[in-house]
């Protein structure tokens, strides 16, 4: 990557932070007020003690109200930076859980068909929790830290020209050094953050891929060869995570290193004060008080300088997060004018779906897949889509179930729908854990054996020899295709949904299952009023459908 590539990386992201800590700014005003009490009760302390510890010394009594006055102090201090840290992480709370609802709104607007083209699942969670946990650093440590940076050493400063305007001139010379050092390393360590970032998403999607994959890598005998490549990888961000902490705890030491030559060159001049060495401006007029006062002070306004140095990685890390969510701003762009919604209240009641000048373009195609079609359904209908293979039937039904978003116009459908495969997925399980799965609410034992009745597999069953409590696996093993489908319907029927969308429901059945099988979905959809969607090759299920329409070229014709 060139200097110029970094350098509107930088830019880009500097620009996405700057909007979230306008976000916050408000916020932010009140993290000014606890630093600016945290520090005036720093200085309280500090003039207490160094009052009590001066008359201690000349053999005197301190007065109570010094004791009283160290003891505001600690409580204050301690009191405005609870409060400080209090707002931080509700800044930060707040802040990630709009970018998460934004995220999962965006993603869910273009559909899970065109998400998967950019990354599988897991680099999609990687993205959602990952990326944005790593602005935390920035949102609750950077933004408070830079607030203290402004503000304490402006004050401590002043405070010490007051007692001594020549200590004050070495504070003051001394302070700019490590936020100078602070710039320098991190011009370094951006690059270093973001192939961190890089490579975790490629870890995530990596180990997901392969525990995917992993019934086939079985069969084929590549286990160990699976296992070592997710080692390799593995070992491949250990070593980008080291890289990154050897920066953190090496610029760390050097920040460290120059505050404490700092304070030793002020602790210098005012022991050479006291002894008289130095008499230069009000050298001469040096008190022991005076100079504990200093002391105590320096290492205070040393310390929010610091803190943001280590907060710097923070922003390091936050900034190449940055640049990876502002990636996804630039996939969801390009939909971001689709409409996709319910049927509004006022809409034609007798209408389940509408369909107007809708288009479907994939960005690696050359030529629409879906052009500027209009379709209109009613309830209770059942149609049928027909057409060959690669015309365009997924799609319409991914369009129709928001799988996909169009390009173009309007999509408007039920608002309950339910969806079948030719594959169902039913999870590892009971039979009444996956029928439960229909509604949030529970469902009684009593329903969901009408609902397995209504379509053709009641119980007692032979297949199912345990009743509801019968054990499902992954990819349904334990019970067979056709009754795989029985209780996806079965579920579809507990959802109540009005609307139901089949992907070739039948292609991977026998005649008789297949027959029995669609003569209760029919039997099911016409009692309970449904619409019904069916995409298929088979002539059998074509021909009992209420109106089949033609997806060719792009377009839709109605099939007499």
């Amino acid at each position: 990557m060139t200097n110029d590539d970094n350098a509107a990386l930088r830019a880009q992201s500097s620009s996405f932070l700057s909007a979230l800590g306008a976000q916050a700014r408000g916020d932010l005003r009140w993290v000014s007020v606890a630093v600016f009490l945290a520090t005036l009760a720093t200085v309280a302390f500090s003039g207490a003690v160094t009052l009590i510890v001066a008359t201690a010394m000349m053999s005197q009594t301190p007065a109570p109200w010094l004791w009283w006055l160290a003891a505001a102090g600690v409580l204050g201090r301690l009191g405005a930076n609870w409060w400080r840290d209090q707002l931080a992480q509700s800044i930060s709370a707040r802040i990630r859980l709009q970018l998460r609802q934004d995220l999962v709104h965006n993603a869910s607007q273009i559909g899970p068909k065109r998400l998967s083209v950019h990354g599988n699942t897991a680099w999609w969670a990687n993205q959602a929790l990952e990326q944005i946990d790593a602005l935390h650093g920035y949102l609750a440590r950077y933004l408070p830290a830079r607030k203290a940076a402004l503000i304490t050493p402006v004050l401590i400063i002043v405070i010490t020209f007051t007692v001594d305007w020549l200590a004050g001139v070495l504070l003051l010379l001394a302070t700019p050094i490590i936020p100078l050092f602070m710039m320098l390393i991190g011009w370094g360590t951006d690059a270093v953050h973001r192939q961190q970032q890089a490579q975790q998403a490629s870890l995530a999607a990596h180990l997901m891929d392969r525990l995917q994959a992993l019934p086939w890598l079985r069969r084929m005998g590549a286990l160990e060869q699976s296992a070592d490549s997710v080692q390799q990888a593995a070992q491949d961000y250990r070593r980008m995570s080291m890289r990154v902490l050897r920066v953190a705890f090496l610029s760390s030491a050097a920040l460290e290193f120059f505050s404490a030559v700092a304070i030793g060159l002020l602790a210098i001049y005012i022991g050479f004060a006291l002894l008289g060495l130095v008499s230069f401006g009000p050298a001469s007029a040096m008190t022991l008080a005076a100079g504990l006062f200093i002391l105590m002070l320096a290492p205070e306004c040393f310390l929010p300088l610091r803190q943001l140095a280590q907060a710097h990685h923070d922003m390091n890390a936050a900034r190449a997060s940055a640049n990876a969510l502002m990636g996804l701003d630039a996939i969801f762009a390009p939909n971001a004018a689709n409409v996709s919604s319910e049927l509004p209240a006022d809409e034609d009641r007798a209408i389940a779906v509408r369909l107007t000048d809708v288009s479907v373009h994939f960005e690696a195609a050359a030529n629409p897949v879906l052009d500027h079609i209009d379709l209109t359904l009613k309830r209770a209908e059942l149609v049928g889509v027909a057409g060959d293979s690669g015309q365009g039937k997924s799609t319409l039904m991914s369009l129709l179930a928001g799988f996909i978003s169009a390009s173009h116009g309007q999509v408007r459908r039920d608002a309950h729908w339910a969806w079948l495969g030719q594959q169902p997925h039913l999870f590892h399980g009971s039979l009444r854990e996956n029928l439960a799965l229909a509604r949030h609410e529970p469902i009684a034992d009593t329903d969901m054996l009408e609902a397995l009745v209504q379509v053709g597999l009641a119980l007692p069953d032979a297949g199912l020899p345990q009743g509801l409590d019968t054990q499902i696996g992954e990819t349904n093993l334990g019970v067979s295709g056709g009754q795989a489908q029985r209780i996806a319907i079965a579920r579809a029927l507990l959802s109540g949904a009005t609307l139901w969308l089949l992907d070739e429901p039948t292609a991977a059945l026998d005649d008789a299952t297949r027959d029995a099988l669609w003569s209760a979905v029919i039997k099911s959809a016409r009692a309970r009023g449904i619409t019904v969607v069916v995409a298929s090759h088979d002539p059998v299920v074509l021909e009992q459908c209420d109106r089949v329409v033609l997806v060719k070229d792009s377009s839709l014709s109605q099939i007499p």
